[in-house]
């Protein structure tokens, strides 16, 4: 069994911070997905909710697996992202153009010296691997209390915490990333 996430940032939705005007973030869906090894997933933005495969807000999910099989959600989070002139990271394929082939990997950190430096984290966090530039390369998933606390990095929480002050939920949103059996090993992005 393999668990994969797979972040998708539709429908745009961008917010500026309320604690620090220069700071902008937007948001995005995290799915856990668990099952056999995924191979590809598409976004199909047109789609309707009455369409198979796993309905997201910005459309619906078409997920391809090594073996063929199914894999089951056992859970979504919402995601924040810092915007405005910082590194996201590409998706595999969009809109016809292929950005990368195969998954991110990821990598559980648990005492990452850079995440340490916000006290809340622990130093705990997941490493993007596979980034195709160097600044793609940085990228770790991490808790995120506010938009501040990212530079390029991914903060998940709660599905329906969208507080644009200081999450509540980031912290447990993360501690139920690090307890997933297996752990997260494969990150897909949907789109820009």
């Amino acid at each position: 069994m393999v668990t994969t996430l797979v972040l998708t940032r539709k429908p745009d939705t961008f917010f500026t911070s309320p604690l620090f005007q220069d700071q902008q973030g937007r948001w995005g869906t995290l799915l856990v997905l668990q099952g056999s090894a995924v191979t590809g997933v598409s976004i199909d933005e047109q789609a309707g909710s009455g369409t198979a495969g796993i309905a997201v807000p910005g459309g619906v999910l078409t997920i391809t697996t090594a073996d063929g099989s199914a894999v089951n959600e056992i859970n979504r989070f919402a995601t924040i992202e810092r915007w405005g002139g910082y590194v996201q990271l590409k998706p595999q394929h969009y809109k016809a153009k292929v950005y990368k082939q195969g998954a991110y990997g990821l990598r559980y950190e648990p005492t990452n010296s850079a995440v340490a430096e916000l006290k809340v984290t622990g130093g705990k966090c997941f490493r993007v691997l596979g980034g195709i530039t160097d600044k793609e390369q940085a990228i770790l998933i991490h808790e995120a209390p506010h938009v501040g606390y990212l530079k390029g990095c991914i903060g998940p929480r709660n599905l329906d915490d969208k507080s644009l002050r200081v999450s509540g939920t980031a912290h447990f949103a993360m501690q139920y990333l690090f307890g997933i059996a297996p752990k997260p090993s494969q990150l897909f992005v949907t789109d820009f």
